[in-house]
């Protein structure tokens, strides 16, 4: 992060390192490792809210345009995300309109729905 901060500024470093996924520790589970570093980077830092709820939500919209065998599992990264992200997004202190936030969060409501699809949780079948 020292290159971004040196281009960029110190904020931007700050709000890049929030969003980056952690170096995986070996021996922890990477999607579960990968959902703890998102909850506490985010929890006190309300613009990489908006950060990464919109990388997610290009990520996650990329799957729907991605086939093969790594499809279930990278839904299955996501999935477990959109509770989280949809609680932070309509914290009061997140610097979003009211109006905004309640659309991101009807939208990662669909994400939801979908990715159980991809993910072989979906119980209409």
């Amino acid at each position: 992060m020292a290159v971004v901060a040196g281009e960029f500024g110190g904020r931007v470093a700050s709000l890049a390192g929030a969003v980056t996924s952690p170096v995986w520790a070996p021996g922890a589970g990477r999607h579960g490792q990968y959902r703890a570093h998102v909850t506490a980077s985010l929890e006190g830092c309300p613009w990489a809210r908006v950060v990464k709820v919109s990388d997610f939500t290009d990520n996650a919209v990329g799957l729907f345009h991605t086939t093969g065998e790594s499809l279930p599992r990278r839904a299955a990264k996501y999935r477990p995300l959109l509770p989280v992200l949809r609680e932070m997004v309509l914290r009061a202190d997140t610097p979003l309109a009211g109006d905004v936030k309640e659309m991101i969060a009807r939208q990662l409501d669909k994400a939801d729905g979908r990715l159980a699809v991809l993910t072989g949780e979906d119980e209409t079948g």
